[in-house]
């Protein structure tokens, strides 16, 4: 009788052992090698035509990307960046890539930032100052939304000659909203997103700070949606918990979305609104099947070309028929020159 119940232990024991060895490899399915990452992040380099990847070199551990190297310009660093965090089972970036620009004059380099800054279509706030110090740029100032103050910093990033850029802008809201109004609102610009729509992400607001909880597949995605959240309006601050995690299950959509035309439509509308960065009043959207057509106007060929990518960002849009007229494209040499430089 004992010598059964001892079987019968042991018995219990090797189907449980049997049953983890089975499930282990299925909890590390998704596990990327490091050797696939670097290539990976190596190619995604290599096509981007806003970066130099050669000499930047690429490295991998543990899902952690390594890049070192140089480039010419402040932005392209910010783009391979970018490019890296992309790539499937990237857990992290560490960017020690250095920005070595041509000699440029401080005086230059300042002049060149505010021409930039005045002629954007975005930032409509005046009073941004504008200093360098040895190729340092500090923008400091008041702005009515925060599309406007990442449109400084990026303007100041790809002006020739800016090692660095240390942005003090201040956005100050001109409306107040409740919590529940900005939470409403970030919930639905993660729903939208074909990034992160159905993904297990938790947002709750407090005195207008935005907390993202959950987990996700990639690093990108964590990056993605604490931008897609501080775009709305009154958000004075987002903090990002999301955890970035290797298994399977863990920060995947279970299903794949498939909203109808008419919803479809509306979210394409929801996103060019809640983008400060393009006037969406005189655009209309047509949804079916997937295909959304724009057609209208728009201030520059800036907002045409940001409306186009937000829509192709909205879950569920398959392709995108962009009709959209710029109203204004005449610009001085002297602004165009700038942009080239």
């Amino acid at each position: 009788m004992k010598k059964q119940i001892s079987i019968g232990k042991f018995s219990v024991l090797f189907a449980l052992l049997l049953s983890v060895m089975i499930a282990a490899p299925a909890l590390a399915a998704d596990k990327v090698a490091d050797d696939d990452i670097t290539y990976w992040a190596k190619d995604a380099l290599r096509h981007d035509a806003r970066v130099d990847a050669s000499e930047i070199t690429v490295k991998t551990k543990k899902g952690i990307v390594t890049l070192t190297g140089s480039v010419d310009n402040l932005a392209a660093k910010k783009y391979a960046d970018l490019e890296a965090k992309k790539i499937n089972g990237v857990l992290g970036v560490v960017n020690e890539i250095g920005v070595t620009p041509v000699w440029r004059s401080d005086s230059d380099i300042r002049n060149a930032v505010r021409r930039r800054i005045l002629n954007s279509a975005v930032i409509e706030s005046q009073g941004i100052t504008v200093t360098s110090d040895n190729g340092k740029v500090t923008l400091l100032g008041t702005v009515d939304t925060y599309s406007e103050e990442k449109e400084a910093e990026l303007l100041a990033s790809e002006v020739r000659g800016v090692k660095e850029v240390e942005n003090i802008i201040t956005t100050k809201w001109k409306t107040k909203r409740s919590d529940q109004e900005i939470k409403n609102d970030a919930v639905a610009a993660l729903e939208r997103d074909a990034y992160l729509s159905g993904l297990p992400i938790t947002v709750s607001v407090k005195d207008a700070v935005i907390t993202l909880t959950g987990s996700l597949g990639g690093a990108y995605g964590k990056d993605r949606a604490g931008s897609d959240v501080h775009w709305i309006s009154n958000v004075k601050d987002v903090r990002n918990k999301l955890r970035v995690e290797w298994w399977e299950k863990r920060g995947v959509r279970e299903k794949k979305p498939q909203p109808s035309d008419n919803a479809l439509k509306k979210a394409v509308r929801a996103e060019l609104d809640q983008d400060n960065r393009v006037d969406s009043s005189d655009i209309s959207i047509k949804a079916s099947y997937g295909k959304v057509t724009l057609d209208g106007s728009v201030f520059s060929h800036y907002q045409k070309r940001i409306a186009g990518q937000d829509v192709r960002d909205v879950v569920g849009v398959g392709w995108v028929t962009n009709n959209l007229f710029a109203r204004i494209d005449k610009r001085e040499d002297w602004a165009i020159q700038d942009d080239i430089d």
